[in-house]
């Protein structure tokens, strides 16, 4: 398959780009340039309706989430603060999900990915479903048919190391937060890849296949993914990405609302019917 081809030959080159970040002797712009990479690795190949860029996230209750390596989010439809900005602002309702990059995935580094991932899956927002079309045109159903009611909006929360603990160390870890809180087990990580030794940790159900994000889950396994890691990434990103489904928030209700505010200051009254 040409697009899988593509992907490995630009894969190879990673390695080289990651050298040359060794030239920074500041670990911040060293991490810095390497989330350059991954995203520069990414962009080609997905679609221009998916942007990626460094930021936070915040919800309509005035939640935020931690620093993001790379936000993910739906770049059409959406309003972004701070456009044309190294780092942006970006409302829950336009994010499909983050990834947090690693120079070094030690465990203190998996646990920082951890919090951070959990930080941007705790921000709440109105779900979506199949009946959302774009994030601003939802499917209505005349009287006596039904559909829609499955959950396609979930936050994806992928963590990438170029290099990391050994695979066993990081399930293990995974598994143990797991287990620690059961009930929290959507905040953890989707996948988590490392590009040296190569390997990819994902979700699982209690038959041993995959769980897709946001469906319930047993445990963790994993794959040996060698040299495949960065192509493995991509189509494992790009396959969650298509589906998914956004809705925005309620801008008639926004407008009301300050329209209501605006009038409230004047002393008019305001009728509430």
């Amino acid at each position: 398959m040409r697009l899988l081809e593509a992907v490995r030959l630009d894969a190879a080159g990673i390695a080289d780009r990651v050298r040359q970040s060794n030239l920074f002797t500041q670990m911040g712009d060293r991490g810095e340039f390497r989330e350059q990479i991954i995203s520069e690795f990414l962009r080609p190949y997905l679609p221009s309706c998916y942007g990626l860029s460094p930021g936070e996230i915040f919800a309509s209750d005035g939640q935020q989430s931690a620093q993001v390596d790379i936000v993910v989010y739906e770049a059409v439809f959406s309003t972004i603060l701070f456009q044309g900005k190294t780092r942006k602002l970006f409302p829950a309702e336009s994010v499909y999900g983050s990834i947090e990059v690693k120079s070094n995935l030690s465990s203190e580094e998996l646990d920082r990915a951890c919090k951070n991932v959990e930080s941007v899956k705790l921000l709440p927002r109105q779900q979506a479903d199949s009946l959302d079309l774009l994030p601003f045109v939802r499917f209505q159903l005349g009287p006596g048919l039904s559909g829609g009611g499955d959950f396609r909006n979930p936050y994806l929360g992928f963590v990438f190391g170029y290099k990391g603990i050994a695979v066993d160390t990081a399930v293990h870890d995974l598994t143990s937060r797991l287990a620690r809180d059961p009930s929290s087990s959507q905040q953890l990580p989707d996948f988590v890849f490392v590009a040296e030794p190569g390997y990819m940790i994902y979700r699982r159900r209690p038959d041993g296949t995959p769980a897709p994000p946001g469906s319930n889950f047993a445990s963790f396994g994993w794959i040996p993914s060698g040299d495949d890691t960065m192509a493995l990434f991509f189509t494992t990103l790009l396959a969650c990405l298509g589906n998914l489904r956004l809705r925005r928030p309620d801008l008639n209700a926004i407008w009301i609302q300050l329209v209501s505010q605006c009038c409230q200051r004047a002393g008019w009254a305001v009728s509430q019917s």
